[in-house]
């Protein structure tokens, strides 16, 4: 008898320990889907920050919709982005060279202002065998609307920094 009590007493300490923690973790109760939401919210959201600069790249075009696009800034790779979606990252100010890969290559220096966020467009028109690229700085309005329109890509590599030669080629999966 004092057995199966001791045991239900355990049973019972166990139960309200697990039961009563509180998780400080806000992810750990969102789905994947919730938690992509979330994440999109926050990366919109980016303050200026002093002595870096914040740039958007956001894709709304629809021509070459199924065709994710590689973007790279400086050797590194930034992401793949694909129709309706948007990449990221924070840049110490100066001059950067931003290149967009597709059936082309497409290069866009830019002399960048810490404290500011820049916003610029992948634009894709038709190639001879594959989608064809470029790159066009937005102002903030046009590009705060743009960025509206877009979720944030599965592929934006920030804040991890990947040498595009150590990257490959390949593209990822279409489906974003």
């Amino acid at each position: 008898m004092c057995r199966k009590s001791c045991l239900f007493v355990a049973c019972l300490l166990i139960s309200l320990i697990t039961f009563s923690q509180t998780q400080t973790d806000t992810s750990r109760n969102l789905t994947a889907k919730q938690e992509r939401k979330y994440l999109d919210s926050l990366a919109k959201n980016l303050a200026p920050i002093e002595g870096k600069a914040i740039v958007y790249i956001v894709r709304t075009g629809s021509m070459g919709m199924a065709i994710p696009f590689r973007l790279d800034c400086d050797s590194l790779l930034v992401g793949w982005i694909a129709y309706k979606t948007y990449l990221y990252t924070v840049l110490d100010t100066g001059e950067h060279l931003f290149k967009a890969q597709s059936e082309n290559e497409f290069n866009l220096k830019v002399t960048l202002e810490g404290g500011k966020i820049y916003f610029l467009e992948q634009q894709s028109r038709m190639g001879i065998m594959y989608a064809r690229t470029k790159l066009k700085i937005l102002s903030e309005d046009e590009g705060r609307k743009s960025l509206s329109k877009c979720t944030l890509s599965k592929h934006n590599r920030y804040p991890q920094v990947i040498l595009s030669r150590d990257y490959g080629q390949s593209s990822p999966d279409k489906g974003e």
